[in-house]
């Protein structure tokens, strides 16, 4: 993810979404379970992975989107969650 991208929308509902649905599984939520709940909504629709992520700009071959998705946490873009450290392990918890 560019540092000046603004992720859509979509996206950051879909981060919300995944967390939601993580967290009444499991204490800890990680950003690569968010992203296997990312990844089912992308498939659910016609076109899904590029409407989802319309708004990355980055010309990378290989997106590493639980990263992306880490670093939107930790911007403040997907307000109620914040990541933490459990020793070397990182988890998504809510405000």
């Amino acid at each position: 993810m560019l540092k000046n991208a603004i992720p859509s929308e979509l996206f950051l509902g879909a981060i919300k979404r995944g967390y939601l649905a993580e967290s009444q599984k499991t204490r800890e939520v990680t950003c690569s379970a968010i992203w296997d709940h990312v990844v089912f909504e992308c498939l659910r629709s016609r076109n899904g992975f590029i409407t989802m992520f319309d708004w990355d700009e980055s010309k990378a071959k290989n997106v590493n989107r639980i990263g992306t998705i880490q670093e939107c946490i930790e911007r403040g873009l997907v307000p109620g969650l914040r990541v933490m450290a459990n020793g070397g392990r990182l988890y998504v918890e809510a405000v």
